[in-house]
């Protein structure tokens, strides 16, 4: 199994459930959006995440998986975002 088959076989496993992406935009920049992976296609995967009341369907690739430049943890609690709400 090369690194592609295990990326795509970790967001098959954690398809439908809520869970937390930290994106990396560049330059120390980090973005989190909490959501559920939708679909999985061959190259990429689909993610509904809830921006400022509204669902928005952001897509992926594998490829950003292999290279860490999206980090898939547990979704926050509330106490978590209050952390981090004070960190920034």
């Amino acid at each position: 199994m090369n690194k592609m088959d295990f990326a795509k076989k970790r967001a098959e496993l954690l398809q439908g459930t809520p869970v937390r992406l930290q994106v990396n935009e560049g330059r120390n920049r980090y973005v989190y959006y909490d959501g559920v992976i939708k679909d999985l296609y061959p190259y990429v995967f689909t993610f509904i995440a809830v921006l400022y009341g509204k669902e928005r369907l952001l897509s992926f690739s594998y490829v950003d998986l292999m290279t860490k430049r999206i980090k898939i943890f547990p979704p926050a609690t509330d106490k978590q975002e209050e952390n981090q709400n004070l960190l920034s």
